[in-house]
């Protein structure tokens, strides 16, 4: 039985190329397809909010169980409801701005500077989420409320306009998906950057989970945050690493067109005695 293709695999340019590249750097081709499955997804979720708002099983979490979890957790944990709210922090807005500056800076004094566009490619997040934000606002609002939101003018914060997407989810997503991959792309150790992975996974999640416990948004935000989110990584992972194979390729063609040269060997000149 055939064996599914490994979402890792690529054409390889020379024997050691998936060394430089880092053991768990994932396909350009895989990227795109996941690029390809969430984006058509998610305009259908932006539909579906628009036209229903939420589903019957949604607003029974949210209005039956989500509020006696977080009652009963503040009463009785309430270390573990400050863990939870200290958690959604890690996927703020200012929290994740000074992050990608961090990083940023940090890959620019390590000289690599195309990490650094990978990150600041990153904060894209920050546009399509105010994007989503003002198509999907019931109520629609105007670029001037969403200007105020955005600054919180009048204690009116973006998710008081709009609950979709779940920013903290899409910020997320982003930040530690890129984080991730920036380890994989450095580590020469498939595991490492398999751990890194899972590592962004697990805080992505927690993340998101934490806004449904403080009941600030509803599963359906949280879905669409992840879905924005994955579709960006994806596009620029698989153009970051399209163009990082086309170089290696073509440094691989030079130095095969150099070695194929006749090479010219000075031979001293030796005269023959006479006799």
């Amino acid at each position: 039985m055939r064996r599914l293709p490994d979402p890792t695999s690529r054409l390889l340019v020379a024997s050691d190329a998936q060394d430089r590249l880092g053991g768990a750097v994932p396909s350009p081709a895989a990227a795109f397809l996941i690029t390809l499955i969430v984006l058509p997804s998610l305009f259908w979720l932006v539909a579906l909010k628009r036209t229903t708002g939420y589903t019957v099983p949604e607003e029974w979490l949210m209005t039956s169980l989500v509020p006696q979890v977080h009652s009963w957790v503040q009463s009785m944990a309430p270390p573990l409801d400050a863990l939870l709210i200290g958690i959604s922090g890690l996927g703020s807005g200012w929290f994740v701005a000074a992050g990608f500056g961090v990083l940023g800076l940090l890959a620019l004094a390590k000289g690599r500077r195309d990490l650094a566009i990978v990150l600041a490619a990153g904060t894209l997040a920050f546009p399509i989420e105010w994007a989503l934000k003002f198509f999907t606002a019931i109520p629609p609002i105007t670029p001037l409320q969403l200007f105020n939101a955005l600054f919180d003018v009048g204690e009116i914060g973006l998710d008081d306009l709009a609950d979709f997407p779940a920013g903290h989810a899409l910020r997320a997503s982003v930040f530690y998906g890129l984080a991730a991959f920036c380890v994989a792309r450095l580590a020469p150790d498939r595991r490492q950057g398999l751990t890194a992975y899972a590592v962004a996974v697990l805080l992505i999640g927690a993340i998101s989970m934490t806004r449904i416990y403080l009941e600030a948004h509803y599963p359906i935000d949280v879905l669409g945050g992840w879905m924005a989110g994955a579709a960006l990584v994806s596009i620029i992972v698989a153009v970051h690493v399209l163009g990082l194979d086309e170089r290696i390729r073509a440094a691989e063609e030079l130095a095969a067109t150099t070695d194929e040269r006749p090479r010219r060997v000075a031979v001293p000149l030796r005269h023959r005695r006479e006799s």
